[in-house]
Protein backbone atom coordinates (compact mmCIF):
# COMPACT_ATOMS: atom_id res chain seq x y z
CA UNK A 1 0.00 0.00 0.00
CA UNK A 2 2.68 2.61 1.18
CA UNK A 3 4.26 1.52 -2.65
CA UNK A 4 1.62 2.69 -4.28
CA UNK A 5 1.17 6.09 -2.14
CA UNK A 6 4.34 6.50 -3.04
CA UNK A 7 4.41 5.87 -6.44
CA UNK A 8 1.18 8.31 -6.98
CA UNK A 9 3.14 11.33 -5.20
CA UNK A 10 6.06 10.63 -7.48
CA UNK A 11 3.42 10.97 -10.20
CA UNK A 12 1.95 14.46 -8.99
CA UNK A 13 5.11 15.72 -8.77
CA UNK A 14 6.69 14.90 -11.80
CA UNK A 15 2.58 16.27 -13.25
CA UNK A 16 2.98 19.07 -11.46
CA UNK A 17 6.68 19.88 -13.07
CA UNK A 18 5.36 18.63 -16.40
CA UNK A 19 3.24 21.65 -15.85
CA UNK A 20 5.18 24.23 -15.05
CA UNK A 21 7.47 23.19 -17.80
CA UNK A 22 4.43 23.62 -20.09
CA UNK A 23 3.22 26.65 -18.78
CA UNK A 24 6.94 28.35 -18.33
CA UNK A 25 7.14 27.56 -22.25
CA UNK A 26 3.60 28.92 -23.19
CA UNK A 27 4.29 31.87 -21.59
CA UNK A 28 8.01 32.50 -23.31
CA UNK A 29 6.32 31.44 -26.37
CA UNK A 30 3.60 33.97 -26.17
CA UNK A 31 5.97 37.06 -24.52
CA UNK A 32 7.98 36.22 -28.11
CA UNK A 33 4.82 36.25 -30.01
CA UNK A 34 3.80 39.40 -28.54
CA UNK A 35 7.09 41.47 -28.94
CA UNK A 36 6.33 44.00 -31.40
CA UNK A 37 7.94 43.31 -34.82
CA UNK A 38 9.83 45.90 -36.53
CA UNK A 39 9.63 46.70 -40.54
CA UNK A 40 12.37 45.98 -41.57
CA UNK A 41 15.46 48.77 -42.45
CA UNK A 42 13.12 51.73 -40.87
CA UNK A 43 15.12 52.66 -37.25
CA UNK A 44 13.37 52.12 -34.07
CA UNK A 45 14.05 51.80 -30.44
CA UNK A 46 15.80 48.58 -29.89
CA UNK A 47 14.73 48.11 -26.06
CA UNK A 48 10.97 48.77 -27.09
CA UNK A 49 11.67 45.44 -28.79
CA UNK A 50 12.21 43.65 -25.91
CA UNK A 51 8.93 44.44 -24.06
CA UNK A 52 5.24 43.56 -25.11
CA UNK A 53 4.17 47.34 -24.73
CA UNK A 54 6.74 48.86 -26.72
CA UNK A 55 7.29 52.40 -26.64
CA UNK A 56 4.08 53.06 -24.80
CA UNK A 57 6.17 53.61 -21.51
CA UNK A 58 8.48 55.94 -22.81
CA UNK A 59 5.60 57.79 -23.95
CA UNK A 60 3.00 57.60 -21.62
CA UNK A 61 6.18 59.13 -19.31
CA UNK A 62 6.63 62.51 -21.41
CA UNK A 63 5.20 65.81 -20.61
CA UNK A 64 4.16 66.58 -23.84
CA UNK A 65 3.15 63.39 -25.78
CA UNK A 66 2.63 64.22 -29.30
CA UNK A 67 5.57 66.48 -29.44
CA UNK A 68 7.26 62.86 -27.86
CA UNK A 69 6.25 61.63 -31.32
CA UNK A 70 7.05 63.90 -33.41
CA UNK A 71 10.48 64.31 -31.90
CA UNK A 72 11.67 60.93 -32.28
CA UNK A 73 13.14 60.24 -35.53
CA UNK A 74 15.35 63.89 -35.13
CA UNK A 75 16.38 62.22 -31.75
CA UNK A 76 17.53 59.72 -33.82
CA UNK A 77 19.44 61.68 -36.39
CA UNK A 78 16.65 60.49 -38.45
CA UNK A 79 13.63 61.65 -41.16
CA UNK A 80 11.66 58.72 -40.30
CA UNK A 81 11.07 56.49 -37.22
CA UNK A 82 9.15 53.80 -35.95
CA UNK A 83 7.14 53.56 -33.05
CA UNK A 84 5.25 50.51 -31.41
CA UNK A 85 2.20 52.86 -29.81
CA UNK A 86 -0.12 50.26 -29.60
CA UNK A 87 0.21 46.64 -28.00
CA UNK A 88 -0.54 43.81 -30.49
CA UNK A 89 -0.85 46.06 -33.62
CA UNK A 90 2.34 47.01 -36.25
CA UNK A 91 4.63 49.64 -35.48
CA UNK A 92 3.26 52.78 -36.35
CA UNK A 93 5.87 55.04 -38.70
CA UNK A 94 6.80 58.78 -38.01
CA UNK A 95 7.54 61.18 -40.68
CA UNK A 96 9.28 64.57 -39.62
CA UNK A 97 10.06 66.24 -42.76
CA UNK A 98 7.90 68.72 -44.95
CA UNK A 99 8.60 67.83 -48.32
CA UNK A 100 7.76 63.70 -47.66
CA UNK A 101 4.44 65.55 -45.99
CA UNK A 102 3.26 67.20 -48.58
CA UNK A 103 4.41 64.75 -51.63
CA UNK A 104 1.94 62.05 -49.09
CA UNK A 105 -0.69 63.96 -48.77
CA UNK A 106 -1.23 65.69 -51.86
CA UNK A 107 0.50 63.74 -54.69
CA UNK A 108 0.66 60.16 -53.01
CA UNK A 109 -2.69 60.09 -52.41
CA UNK A 110 -3.18 56.56 -54.27
CA UNK A 111 -1.01 55.11 -51.86
CA UNK A 112 -1.89 56.92 -48.25
CA UNK A 113 -5.05 57.21 -47.62
CA UNK A 114 -7.28 58.79 -44.38
CA UNK A 115 -5.96 56.48 -41.06
CA UNK A 116 -7.88 54.31 -39.14
CA UNK A 117 -7.29 56.23 -36.20
CA UNK A 118 -9.51 58.97 -37.29
CA UNK A 119 -12.54 56.94 -37.63
CA UNK A 120 -11.22 54.87 -34.00
CA UNK A 121 -11.66 58.83 -32.32
CA UNK A 122 -14.03 60.50 -33.80
CA UNK A 123 -16.63 57.61 -35.30
CA UNK A 124 -18.69 57.90 -31.88
CA UNK A 125 -19.63 62.10 -32.12
CA UNK A 126 -20.01 61.96 -35.07
CA UNK A 127 -19.93 59.01 -37.44
CA UNK A 128 -21.10 60.22 -40.55
CA UNK A 129 -18.26 63.14 -40.59
CA UNK A 130 -16.06 63.19 -43.77
CA UNK A 131 -12.63 63.75 -41.61
CA UNK A 132 -13.48 59.98 -40.46
CA UNK A 133 -13.84 58.59 -44.27
CA UNK A 134 -11.24 57.21 -46.53
CA UNK A 135 -11.19 58.70 -49.46
CA UNK A 136 -12.03 55.12 -51.51
CA UNK A 137 -15.18 54.88 -49.01
CA UNK A 138 -18.55 55.38 -51.44
CA UNK A 139 -20.37 57.85 -48.81
CA UNK A 140 -17.46 60.67 -48.94
CA UNK A 141 -17.83 61.17 -52.36
CA UNK A 142 -21.15 62.27 -51.71
CA UNK A 143 -19.93 64.25 -48.95
CA UNK A 144 -17.52 66.31 -51.26
CA UNK A 145 -20.56 67.27 -53.35
CA UNK A 146 -23.34 68.11 -50.18
CA UNK A 147 -19.97 70.34 -48.97
CA UNK A 148 -18.72 71.65 -52.13
CA UNK A 149 -20.14 75.02 -52.00
CA UNK A 150 -19.28 75.67 -48.14
CA UNK A 151 -16.03 77.22 -48.59
CA UNK A 152 -16.96 79.56 -51.68
CA UNK A 153 -16.45 83.05 -51.93
CA UNK A 154 -20.24 83.32 -52.11
CA UNK A 155 -21.25 81.02 -48.76
CA UNK A 156 -18.66 82.87 -46.81
CA UNK A 157 -19.06 86.53 -47.99
CA UNK A 158 -22.92 86.27 -47.91
CA UNK A 159 -23.43 83.28 -45.24
CA UNK A 160 -20.47 83.37 -42.88
CA UNK A 161 -19.11 86.63 -42.60
CA UNK A 162 -22.02 88.28 -41.01
CA UNK A 163 -21.85 85.62 -38.38
CA UNK A 164 -17.82 85.76 -37.83
CA UNK A 165 -18.42 89.48 -37.45
CA UNK A 166 -21.28 89.62 -35.22
CA UNK A 167 -19.32 86.84 -32.52
CA UNK A 168 -16.33 89.29 -32.76
CA UNK A 169 -18.61 92.36 -31.87
CA UNK A 170 -19.74 90.01 -29.15
CA UNK A 171 -16.18 89.18 -27.51
CA UNK A 172 -15.48 93.04 -27.99
CA UNK A 173 -18.37 93.87 -25.80
CA UNK A 174 -17.50 91.15 -23.14
CA UNK A 175 -14.19 91.83 -22.64
CA UNK A 176 -14.96 95.59 -22.78
CA UNK A 177 -17.01 95.20 -19.70
CA UNK A 178 -14.15 92.78 -18.22
CA UNK A 179 -11.33 95.81 -19.01
CA UNK A 180 -13.49 97.75 -16.88
CA UNK A 181 -13.69 95.56 -14.10
CA UNK A 182 -10.24 93.80 -13.69
CA UNK A 183 -9.20 97.52 -12.56
CA UNK A 184 -5.52 97.26 -14.87
CA UNK A 185 -4.98 93.54 -13.92
CA UNK A 186 -4.76 90.55 -16.34
CA UNK A 187 -7.54 87.72 -16.68
CA UNK A 188 -7.88 84.77 -18.67
CA UNK A 189 -8.67 84.57 -22.25
CA UNK A 190 -8.63 81.17 -22.51
CA UNK A 191 -12.38 80.17 -22.35
CA UNK A 192 -13.85 83.25 -23.92
CA UNK A 193 -12.09 82.74 -27.09
CA UNK A 194 -13.03 79.29 -27.18
CA UNK A 195 -17.13 80.29 -26.25
CA UNK A 196 -16.49 82.88 -29.36
CA UNK A 197 -15.28 80.52 -30.98
CA UNK A 198 -18.02 77.75 -30.60
CA UNK A 199 -20.68 80.58 -30.78
CA UNK A 200 -19.32 81.35 -34.75
CA UNK A 201 -19.05 78.07 -35.58
CA UNK A 202 -22.86 76.97 -34.17
CA UNK A 203 -24.17 80.46 -36.24
CA UNK A 204 -22.57 79.45 -39.53
CA UNK A 205 -23.37 75.64 -39.08
CA UNK A 206 -27.06 76.09 -37.70
CA UNK A 207 -27.82 79.76 -37.95
CA UNK A 208 -28.34 79.86 -34.22
CA UNK A 209 -29.70 83.33 -33.08
CA UNK A 210 -27.30 85.78 -30.80
CA UNK A 211 -29.81 85.09 -27.78
CA UNK A 212 -28.29 81.83 -27.78
CA UNK A 213 -24.92 82.99 -27.92
CA UNK A 214 -22.48 81.40 -25.14
CA UNK A 215 -20.45 84.80 -25.05
CA UNK A 216 -23.81 86.68 -24.83
CA UNK A 217 -24.50 84.44 -21.65
CA UNK A 218 -21.46 85.42 -20.28
CA UNK A 219 -21.47 88.99 -21.00
CA UNK A 220 -25.04 89.09 -19.26
CA UNK A 221 -23.82 87.44 -16.61
CA UNK A 222 -20.75 89.47 -15.48
CA UNK A 223 -21.94 92.43 -16.00
CA UNK A 224 -23.80 92.76 -11.96
CA UNK A 225 -20.32 91.20 -11.20
CA UNK A 226 -18.76 93.37 -8.74
CA UNK A 227 -14.67 93.25 -8.57
CA UNK A 228 -13.19 92.67 -5.42
CA UNK A 229 -12.19 96.27 -4.13
CA UNK A 230 -9.06 94.75 -1.83
CA UNK A 231 -6.86 92.96 -5.22
CA UNK A 232 -3.49 94.16 -5.10
CA UNK A 233 -2.25 95.46 -8.39
CA UNK A 234 -0.61 92.42 -10.93
CA UNK A 235 -2.91 89.93 -9.51
CA UNK A 236 -5.08 88.30 -11.90
CA UNK A 237 -8.77 89.03 -11.66
CA UNK A 238 -10.72 86.31 -11.92
CA UNK A 239 -14.92 86.25 -13.25
CA UNK A 240 -17.64 83.66 -12.90
CA UNK A 241 -18.57 81.53 -15.58
CA UNK A 242 -22.00 81.35 -16.57
CA UNK A 243 -24.33 78.58 -16.75
CA UNK A 244 -24.01 77.08 -19.87
CA UNK A 245 -27.14 76.28 -22.29
CA UNK A 246 -27.52 72.28 -22.39
CA UNK A 247 -27.06 72.64 -26.45
CA UNK A 248 -23.86 74.57 -26.26
CA UNK A 249 -22.64 72.02 -23.60
CA UNK A 250 -23.25 69.24 -25.89
CA UNK A 251 -20.85 70.57 -28.47
CA UNK A 252 -18.43 70.90 -25.86
CA UNK A 253 -18.39 67.55 -24.66
CA UNK A 254 -17.37 66.54 -28.04
CA UNK A 255 -13.33 67.30 -27.60
CA UNK A 256 -13.91 65.58 -24.16
CA UNK A 257 -15.06 62.39 -25.37
CA UNK A 258 -12.40 62.58 -28.98
CA UNK A 259 -9.73 62.88 -25.55
CA UNK A 260 -10.90 59.85 -24.35
CA UNK A 261 -10.35 58.07 -27.15
CA UNK A 262 -7.06 59.28 -28.12
CA UNK A 263 -5.67 58.13 -24.49
CA UNK A 264 -7.05 54.58 -24.93
CA UNK A 265 -5.67 51.53 -26.51
CA UNK A 266 -9.22 50.44 -27.42
CA UNK A 267 -10.49 53.64 -28.11
CA UNK A 268 -13.98 52.46 -29.16
CA UNK A 269 -14.94 50.73 -26.28
CA UNK A 270 -13.97 53.48 -23.90
CA UNK A 271 -15.73 56.08 -25.41
CA UNK A 272 -19.14 53.52 -25.26
CA UNK A 273 -18.37 52.79 -21.06
CA UNK A 274 -17.84 56.84 -20.89
CA UNK A 275 -21.78 57.29 -22.47
CA UNK A 276 -22.32 55.03 -19.26
CA UNK A 277 -21.94 58.45 -17.24
CA UNK A 278 -24.98 60.71 -16.96
CA UNK A 279 -22.59 63.37 -18.25
CA UNK A 280 -21.40 62.43 -21.24
CA UNK A 281 -24.93 59.79 -22.05
CA UNK A 282 -26.99 63.90 -21.89
CA UNK A 283 -24.62 65.57 -24.34
CA UNK A 284 -25.07 62.94 -26.77
CA UNK A 285 -28.59 62.77 -26.80
CA UNK A 286 -28.71 66.77 -26.46
CA UNK A 287 -26.25 66.53 -30.03
CA UNK A 288 -28.91 64.46 -31.85
CA UNK A 289 -31.65 66.60 -30.57
CA UNK A 290 -29.91 70.17 -31.39
CA UNK A 291 -29.49 68.70 -34.92
CA UNK A 292 -32.86 67.64 -35.51
CA UNK A 293 -34.32 70.85 -34.27
CA UNK A 294 -31.97 73.26 -36.12
CA UNK A 295 -32.87 70.81 -39.36
CA UNK A 296 -36.82 71.64 -38.58
CA UNK A 297 -36.14 75.22 -38.16
CA UNK A 298 -34.38 75.14 -41.37
CA UNK A 299 -36.82 73.42 -43.01
CA UNK A 300 -39.60 75.39 -42.34
CA UNK A 301 -37.45 78.97 -43.03
CA UNK A 302 -37.05 77.44 -46.74
CA UNK A 303 -40.62 76.45 -47.03
CA UNK A 304 -41.98 80.20 -45.62
CA UNK A 305 -39.89 82.20 -47.82
CA UNK A 306 -40.00 80.67 -51.07
CA UNK A 307 -38.39 82.51 -53.79
CA UNK A 308 -37.36 84.96 -51.05
CA UNK A 309 -34.80 82.49 -50.02
CA UNK A 310 -31.56 83.71 -48.46
CA UNK A 311 -29.40 81.36 -46.41
CA UNK A 312 -28.73 81.70 -42.93
CA UNK A 313 -26.64 79.03 -42.24
CA UNK A 314 -24.53 76.28 -43.86
CA UNK A 315 -27.60 74.01 -42.50
CA UNK A 316 -29.95 76.18 -44.28
CA UNK A 317 -28.03 76.29 -47.70
CA UNK A 318 -27.14 72.48 -47.75
CA UNK A 319 -31.08 71.43 -47.36
CA UNK A 320 -32.37 74.05 -49.71
CA UNK A 321 -29.64 72.98 -52.30
CA UNK A 322 -31.05 69.76 -52.20
CA UNK A 323 -34.66 69.88 -51.86
CA UNK A 324 -34.17 72.17 -55.13
CA UNK A 325 -32.13 69.36 -56.76
CA UNK A 326 -34.78 66.98 -56.20
CA UNK A 327 -37.54 68.77 -57.31
CA UNK A 328 -35.73 69.29 -60.70
CA UNK A 329 -35.01 65.55 -60.53
CA UNK A 330 -39.18 65.25 -59.86
CA UNK A 331 -39.82 67.46 -62.82
CA UNK A 332 -37.48 66.08 -65.11
CA UNK A 333 -19.29 76.37 -45.07
CA UNK A 334 -9.22 79.28 -32.00
CA UNK A 335 -6.80 80.07 -31.06
CA UNK A 336 -5.62 83.50 -30.64
CA UNK A 337 -2.02 83.73 -30.52
CA UNK A 338 0.20 85.43 -28.07
CA UNK A 339 2.87 85.72 -30.05
CA UNK A 340 2.21 89.78 -31.18
CA UNK A 341 5.40 91.37 -30.16
CA UNK A 342 5.53 94.29 -31.90
CA UNK A 343 1.35 95.33 -31.15
CA UNK A 344 1.87 99.13 -31.90
CA UNK A 345 2.95 97.92 -35.06
CA UNK A 346 0.37 95.86 -36.18
CA UNK A 347 -2.19 98.36 -34.86
CA UNK A 348 -0.41 100.72 -37.21
CA UNK A 349 -1.04 98.84 -40.11
CA UNK A 350 -4.98 98.14 -39.44
CA UNK A 351 -5.04 102.14 -38.90
CA UNK A 352 -3.61 102.63 -41.86
CA UNK A 353 -5.59 99.88 -43.88
CA UNK A 354 -8.47 101.47 -42.74
CA UNK A 355 -8.53 104.77 -42.94
CA UNK A 356 -12.42 105.46 -43.63
CA UNK A 357 -12.77 103.87 -40.41
CA UNK A 358 -10.37 106.63 -38.29
CA UNK A 359 -11.89 109.36 -40.09
CA UNK A 360 -15.48 108.75 -38.91
CA UNK A 361 -14.18 107.01 -35.63
CA UNK A 362 -15.84 103.56 -35.96
CA UNK A 363 -14.84 100.40 -36.33
CA UNK A 364 -13.46 98.18 -39.77
CA UNK A 365 -17.04 97.03 -41.35
CA UNK A 366 -16.81 93.45 -41.80
CA UNK A 367 -16.91 94.10 -45.64
CA UNK A 368 -13.35 96.27 -45.30
CA UNK A 369 -11.51 93.17 -43.23
CA UNK A 370 -12.93 90.06 -45.36
CA UNK A 371 -12.00 92.44 -48.34
CA UNK A 372 -8.73 94.29 -47.29
CA UNK A 373 -5.25 93.14 -48.00
CA UNK A 374 -3.02 93.95 -44.68
CA UNK A 375 0.86 92.71 -45.43
CA UNK A 376 1.74 92.68 -42.28
CA UNK A 377 -1.20 91.97 -40.47
CA UNK A 378 -1.42 88.43 -42.51
CA UNK A 379 2.01 87.42 -41.45
CA UNK A 380 1.43 88.05 -38.18
CA UNK A 381 -1.23 85.85 -38.65
CA UNK A 382 0.73 83.42 -40.64
CA UNK A 383 3.78 83.27 -38.77
CA UNK A 384 1.46 82.67 -35.33
CA UNK A 385 -0.27 79.49 -36.92
CA UNK A 386 3.18 78.44 -37.70
CA UNK A 387 4.76 78.93 -34.43
CA UNK A 388 1.83 77.87 -32.71
CA UNK A 389 1.49 74.04 -34.29
CA UNK A 390 -2.47 74.02 -33.22
CA UNK A 391 -2.20 70.80 -34.56
CA UNK A 392 0.76 68.63 -34.77
CA UNK A 393 -0.11 65.23 -36.30
CA UNK A 394 -1.82 64.25 -38.62
CA UNK A 395 -2.77 60.22 -39.87
CA UNK A 396 -2.32 58.07 -42.96
CA UNK A 397 -2.38 54.83 -44.02
CA UNK A 398 -0.84 52.90 -46.35
CA UNK A 399 -3.05 51.24 -49.07
CA UNK A 400 -0.49 48.89 -50.73
CA UNK A 401 2.95 48.34 -50.53
CA UNK A 402 4.83 51.56 -51.27
CA UNK A 403 8.10 53.32 -50.16
CA UNK A 404 8.79 56.53 -47.74
CA UNK A 405 12.64 57.66 -48.35
CA UNK A 406 13.71 54.49 -49.97
CA UNK A 407 12.18 52.09 -47.12
CA UNK A 408 9.42 49.52 -47.53
CA UNK A 409 5.98 50.18 -46.00
CA UNK A 410 4.24 47.12 -46.07
CA UNK A 411 0.48 47.49 -46.56
CA UNK A 412 -2.02 48.50 -43.57
CA UNK A 413 0.85 50.57 -42.20
CA UNK A 414 -0.56 53.53 -39.91
CA UNK A 415 1.57 56.71 -40.68
CA UNK A 416 1.86 59.51 -39.01
CA UNK A 417 3.19 63.24 -40.63
CA UNK A 418 4.39 65.98 -38.18
CA UNK A 419 2.75 69.53 -39.21
CA UNK A 420 5.55 70.83 -36.57
CA UNK A 421 9.57 70.40 -35.81
CA UNK A 422 12.21 69.54 -38.25
CA UNK A 423 11.93 71.64 -41.65
CA UNK A 424 8.81 73.74 -40.18
CA UNK A 425 9.91 75.22 -36.57
CA UNK A 426 13.36 73.32 -36.19
CA UNK A 427 16.49 72.49 -38.57
CA UNK A 428 15.81 69.80 -40.75
CA UNK A 429 17.26 66.82 -40.54
CA UNK A 430 19.21 65.71 -43.77
CA UNK A 431 17.44 63.61 -46.37
CA UNK A 432 18.96 61.69 -49.11
CA UNK A 433 17.50 63.31 -52.28
CA UNK A 434 17.69 60.11 -54.47
CA UNK A 435 15.36 58.55 -52.05
CA UNK A 436 12.62 61.18 -52.69
CA UNK A 437 10.27 60.23 -55.20
CA UNK A 438 10.47 62.19 -58.73
CA UNK A 439 7.42 64.01 -57.97
CA UNK A 440 9.51 65.53 -54.71
CA UNK A 441 12.07 66.15 -56.43
CA UNK A 442 10.70 68.06 -59.15
CA UNK A 443 8.48 70.30 -56.68
CA UNK A 444 11.81 70.93 -54.87
CA UNK A 445 11.95 74.72 -55.49
CA UNK A 446 8.24 75.53 -55.47
CA UNK A 447 8.41 76.29 -51.69
CA UNK A 448 12.13 77.38 -50.15
CA UNK A 449 13.51 76.22 -47.02
CA UNK A 450 13.48 78.48 -44.02
CA UNK A 451 16.98 79.68 -43.00
CA UNK A 452 18.80 79.46 -40.00
CA UNK A 453 16.10 81.55 -37.73
CA UNK A 454 13.45 78.91 -38.39
CA UNK A 455 12.97 78.69 -34.96
CA UNK A 456 11.79 82.37 -33.85
CA UNK A 457 8.88 84.37 -33.91
CA UNK A 458 9.52 86.43 -37.13
CA UNK A 459 6.44 87.66 -39.17
CA UNK A 460 8.81 89.78 -41.53
CA UNK A 461 9.43 85.84 -43.20
CA UNK A 462 6.13 86.56 -44.93
CA UNK A 463 6.43 89.89 -46.74
CA UNK A 464 8.12 90.84 -49.54
CA UNK A 465 9.03 93.64 -52.24
CA UNK A 466 7.52 93.87 -55.39
CA UNK A 467 6.87 95.93 -58.04
CA UNK A 468 3.11 97.10 -58.55
CA UNK A 469 1.19 99.68 -60.63
CA UNK A 470 4.73 100.97 -61.94
CA UNK A 471 5.77 101.68 -58.26
CA UNK A 472 8.98 100.06 -56.68
CA UNK A 473 8.93 98.81 -53.17
CA UNK A 474 5.50 97.82 -52.56
CA UNK A 475 5.51 95.21 -49.55
CA UNK A 476 3.15 92.50 -49.89
CA UNK A 477 2.24 89.21 -48.17
CA UNK A 478 4.00 86.08 -49.25
CA UNK A 479 2.14 82.55 -48.55
CA UNK A 480 4.73 80.53 -50.30
CA UNK A 481 7.47 82.05 -48.49
CA UNK A 482 8.30 78.68 -46.89
CA UNK A 483 6.87 75.50 -44.80
CA UNK A 484 3.75 75.79 -43.22
CA UNK A 485 1.27 73.06 -42.41
CA UNK A 486 -0.80 74.45 -39.92
CA UNK A 487 -3.89 73.10 -41.88
CA UNK A 488 -2.08 70.04 -43.71
CA UNK A 489 -1.88 69.95 -47.05
CA UNK A 490 -3.35 68.05 -50.33
CA UNK A 491 -7.13 67.48 -51.07
CA UNK A 492 -7.63 66.27 -47.35
CA UNK A 493 -6.13 69.50 -46.29
CA UNK A 494 -8.24 71.17 -43.53
CA UNK A 495 -11.58 71.73 -45.09
CA UNK A 496 -12.61 74.78 -42.86
CA UNK A 497 -9.73 76.63 -43.22
CA UNK A 498 -10.89 79.66 -44.91
CA UNK A 499 -13.49 79.91 -42.52
CA UNK A 500 -10.74 79.63 -39.78
CA UNK A 501 -8.82 82.35 -41.15
CA UNK A 502 -12.01 84.27 -41.48
CA UNK A 503 -12.50 84.41 -37.95
CA UNK A 504 -9.46 84.35 -36.72
CA UNK A 505 -8.57 87.90 -38.97
CA UNK A 506 -11.22 89.40 -37.79
CA UNK A 507 -11.43 88.96 -34.09
CA UNK A 508 -7.52 89.75 -34.16
CA UNK A 509 -8.83 93.28 -35.84
CA UNK A 510 -11.56 94.12 -33.65
CA UNK A 511 -9.81 92.99 -30.65
CA UNK A 512 -6.66 95.61 -31.92
CA UNK A 513 -8.90 97.88 -32.48
CA UNK A 514 -10.33 98.31 -29.77
CA UNK A 515 -7.77 97.88 -27.19
CA UNK A 516 -4.04 97.86 -26.53
CA UNK A 517 -2.43 94.95 -24.98
CA UNK A 518 -0.27 95.22 -22.17
CA UNK A 519 2.51 93.42 -21.16
CA UNK A 520 1.86 90.41 -18.00
CA UNK A 521 4.33 88.78 -16.28
CA UNK A 522 6.31 86.03 -17.77
CA UNK A 523 4.52 83.35 -15.40
CA UNK A 524 1.00 84.24 -17.50
CA UNK A 525 2.19 83.86 -21.18
CA UNK A 526 4.62 81.82 -23.17
CA UNK A 527 4.76 78.78 -25.46
CA UNK A 528 3.81 75.86 -22.99
CA UNK A 529 0.56 74.35 -23.82
CA UNK A 530 -2.09 71.91 -23.12
CA UNK A 531 -2.84 68.75 -25.34
CA UNK A 532 -6.65 68.10 -25.67
CA UNK A 533 -8.12 67.34 -29.38
CA UNK A 534 -5.71 70.16 -30.41
CA UNK A 535 -2.98 72.14 -28.49
CA UNK A 536 -4.21 74.75 -26.37
CA UNK A 537 -1.98 77.70 -24.51
CA UNK A 538 -1.53 76.73 -20.98
CA UNK A 539 -1.46 80.23 -20.20
CA UNK A 540 -3.79 82.76 -22.39
CA UNK A 541 -3.63 85.80 -20.26
CA UNK A 542 -4.46 89.45 -21.62
CA UNK A 543 -4.26 93.05 -19.79
CA UNK A 544 -6.18 95.08 -21.63
CA UNK A 545 -6.74 98.91 -22.29
CA UNK A 546 -9.18 100.98 -24.28
CA UNK A 547 -7.71 102.89 -27.16
CA UNK A 548 -11.32 105.01 -27.41
CA UNK A 549 -12.49 103.58 -30.84
CA UNK A 550 -16.15 102.97 -29.19
CA UNK A 551 -18.43 103.38 -32.35
CA UNK A 552 -19.29 100.13 -33.54
CA UNK A 553 -20.14 99.40 -37.50
CA UNK A 554 -23.83 98.52 -38.78
CA UNK A 555 -23.87 95.11 -38.04
CA UNK A 556 -24.33 93.02 -40.90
Amino acid sequence: MKLHVDMFAGLVDNTSVLGILLATLALYLGYFTLRPVPIPGIPYNEDAVMRAFGDLKAMKSAKYRRRWIWSQPREHGTAIYQLFLFPFRRPTVIVSDYREAVDICSRRVKEFDRGTRNRECVGITAPNFHFTMESRDPRFRHHKELLRDLMTPWFLETVATPRVYENAVALVDLWGIKELKALERPFSANHDLYLSTLDTICAVAFGMDREMSAVGHQTRHIEGFKPVEHWGLGVVARFPTAPTDAYLESILDIPEMVAIAQKSFFPTLSQRLALLSPKHARAHWNRRRLIRKQTEQALRRISSLGDQYTPKSALDHLLHREMMASSRAGRAPDFFSPAIRDESRLRQALRQAFPGAVEEGRWPTAEEISSTSVPYFDAVVEESLRIASVATLISRTATCDTQILGYSIPKGTDILLSLTGPSLTEPAVPVSEPSRTAACRQAKDRIPAWGDDIGEYKPERWLKVESRDGSDGVQVFNPYAGPNLAFSAGPRQCFGKKLALLQLKTTMALLLWNFELQEVEASLSGWDITERLFNLPTNCYVKLRRTGHDKVADLP
